[in-house]
C-alpha cells in the first residue's frame, strides 16, 4: 500500500514536470502566440468572444476583473500582483507582454507601474483612459496606445490626447487615436486587435498597415512650427474667433468629431506686420512673399490687407506644432487629362501647419482660400516694394482676383507663382502630380478647369477649386491669347 502511494506521487511529479517542460520549452513557445496580453477590465463576462477574436491574430489573452473595487490601494496592489505574474510567464516563454486597461482600470494600472516593471512592458493600451493628467511622465513602456471613443465627451477626448502628449514629451512613443463604439464597447471594436498587433512589430493586415503607419507617424511629425516661436516677443495669444473655427472645421470637414481633441479656446499667432517692422529697412516692403510646404507661393499686398491685421496662426490651445493636425488622402490620377497615377499604396499627407488669418475679416471679394494658405514656411517670408503682378494686365478686377488668389499660388505664369504638389505621408517629399504653368495647358484642359470643375477634380480625387463662370471665361480667353 505504502509503495503504491509512493509510485502514485512519483508519477504525478513526473507528469507535472513534463507538462512544465512542454509548456515552456523552445519547441512549444508558439502555443502562446506572438505576445501575451493582460487585460484589466470591469466585467470580463461582457467580453466572452473577445479572447478568440484576438487569438486569430496570434495574441494570447488573459483577462481579469479582480482589481475593480472602491479601495484604490487595494486595486493597485491587485494590479501589481497580476503584472508580476504576467511578467514571469512572459519571461518563461520569451514573449513580449502588453498591458491593457479599460476606463475603470486605467488609473490603477498606471499607478502600479514603476521604473522597474514598466520598462519590461512592450506596450500599454489604454481604452477611454480615465486618469489624472501628467501621470504619463512616469511611463517607461516601449509604446503606449491611447484609444478614445468618438462619442465621448470633449473633456475625455482632450484628456486622452494630452496624456499621449505627456508621454511623448517624456521621451517615450505614444499614439492617441479615436474609434467609434458601435454599442458593444471599444474593447470589442474589430480594429483594436489589429492596432495592438501593429504595436508589436508593425506586421499586420495590409488593409490597415498604411493608415496605421500614417496616423501613428504624425503623432510626432518630422516638421514643425518652431521657427515662428524663435521670435517669441512677436507671438500673441488670443481667443479663437469664428473665422479660425471656420478654417478648422473646413480642414476637418471629413470628420468634425476629430476637433474634439482640442478645447478650441485660444490660439497663438505671429503678427506679419510687426515682423516686417523688425527687419532692416532694406528688407521691408509693401508686398509680402511667402511659400508653404506644398509648393504654393503667395503674394500679399500689405497696403491692401494691412488694416485687416494679417497674422500666421502657429498654435491652437496647447498644440504648438500644427503639423500634428494632419489628414491623409489618396488620388486616382496624377493629372485629369491623362491616365496614370500613384500606386494603391501611395498616401499623401495634408497638414494645417502655420496658416494665415486676419484679426479683422476682410470683405468677401478679398477673402483668401485659407486652406491653401497653410503649412507656411517661416524661412520663406520676405518683403519687397516691387509689384509681383506688374506683367498681369488687361483683366477685370474680378478676374484678376481669381487669377492671383486662386490660380497663381499653385500654377505659375511666366516667373510668377508656385508649382503645387502632393506630399508623401512618410517622407514629406514632393510627389506628382505637379501643378503645371498656366500657359502650358491646352484649350480643352482650361475649359475643364474653369467650367467643369467638379467632374475634373473627381477624376483626380481632390476637391474642386470653384471659379465664377464669367471670371472663368475672361481668364480662359486671356490665357489663350498669350
Amino acid at each position: 500500500m505504502k509503495n503504491s502511494i509512493l509510485y502514485t506521487i512519483l508519477a504525478l511529479t513526473l507528469i507535472i514536470a513534463g507538462i512544465g517542460y512542454y509548456s515552456y520549452s523552445p519547441a512549444t513557445k508558439n502555443i502562446f502566440g506572438r505576445a501575451l496580453v493582460l487585460m484589466f477590465v470591469k466585467d470580463s463576462a461582457n467580453y466572452g468572444d473577445l479572447t478568440s477574436q484576438w487569438e486569430k491574430l496570434d495574441l494570447s489573452v488573459e483577462m481579469t476583473d479582480d482589481c475593480i473595487g472602491e479601495n484604490n490601494k487595494k486595486n493597485i496592489a491587485c494590479t501589481s500582483k497580476h503584472i508580476r505574474q504576467a511578467l514571469s510567464s512572459a519571461k518563461k516563454v520569451n514573449k513580449p507582454l502588453l498591458l491593457l486597461a479599460d476606463k475603470d482600470s486605467s488609473q490603477a494600472l498606471l499607478a502600479s507601474l514603476d521604473a522597474d516593471n514598466s520598462e519590461q512592458i512592450a506596450a500599454l493600451i489604454l481604452i477611454q483612459a480615465n486618469v489624472n493628467e501628467n501621470i504619463g511622465i512616469n511611463i517607461k513602456a516601449s509604446k503606449t496606445l491611447v484609444v478614445s471613443d468618438l462619442n465621448d465627451s470633449a473633456d475625455n477626448v482632450i484628456s486622452a490626447r494630452r496624456l499621449a502628449s505627456e508621454i511623448r514629451n517624456s521621451g517615450q512613443w505614444a499614439w492617441s487615436t479615436l474609434l467609434q463604439d458601435d454599442g458593444s464597447g471599444l474593447l470589442s471594436h474589430p480594429v483594436l486587435p489589429h492596432m495592438v498587433s501593429y504595436l508589436i512589430n508593425g506586421k499586420m493586415n495590409p488593409a490597415y498597415r498604411i493608415e496605421f503607419n500614417a496616423e501613428s507617424r504624425w503623432q510626432q511629425p518630422i516638421v514643425d512650427n518652431d521657427k515662428f516661436f524663435e521670435l517669441s516677443e512677436l507671438v500673441e495669444t488670443r481667443n479663437i474667433d469664428n473665422d479660425i473655427n471656420r478654417i478648422l472645421r473646413a480642414f476637418y470637414a471629413y470628420d468634425l468629431n476629430l476637433l474634439k481633441q482640442w478645447p478650441l479656446e485660444q490660439y497663438k499667432a505671429f503678427n506679419l506686420i510687426k515682423y516686417r517692422d523688425t527687419l532692416p529697412e532694406s528688407k521691408q516692403g509693401r508686398y509680402a512673399i511667402f511659400s508653404n510646404r506644398k509648393g504654393h507661393k503667395f503674394y500679399l499686398d500689405l497696403q491692401r490687407y494691412e488694416k485687416y491685421k494679417p497674422e500666421f496662426v502657429i498654435a491652437i490651445d496647447d498644440e504648438e506644432n500644427l503639423y500634428r493636425m494632419t489628414s491623409f488622402y489618396k488620388t486616382n490620377r496624377y493629372y485629369s487629362w491623362e491616365q496614370g497615377g500613384p500606386s494603391k499604396d501611395m498616401l499623401y499627407a495634408q497638414s494645417l501647419g502655420a496658416f494665415i488669418h486676419f484679426q479683422i475679416p476682410p470683405p468677401a471679394h478679398m477673402e483668401l482660400p485659407y486652406l491653401q494658405y497653410s503649412s507656411i514656411l517661416f524661412e520663406s517670408i520676405g518683403f519687397t516694394d516691387q509689384d509681383p503682378y506688374t506683367g498681369i494686365t488687361g483683366l477685370s478686377d474680378a478676374a484678376f482676383d481669381v487669377l492671383t488668389m486662386n490660380c497663381v499660388p499653385c500654377h505659375s505664369i511666366n516667373d510668377i507663382g508656385g508649382a503645387a504638389y502632393h506630399l508623401d505621408y512618410l517622407t514629406v517629399k514632393p510627389k506628382p502630380g505637379f501643378a503645371q504653368p498656366l500657359l502650358s495647358y491646352s484649350k480643352d484642359v482650361l475649359d475643364n478647369f474653369f467650367f467643369n470643375q467638379t467632374a475634373t477634380a473627381q477624376l483626380i480625387g481632390v476637391n474642386p477649386n470653384y471659379v465664377e463662370s464669367k471670371a472663368g471665361e475672361e481668364l480662359m480667353n486671356w490665357l489663350l491669347a498669350k
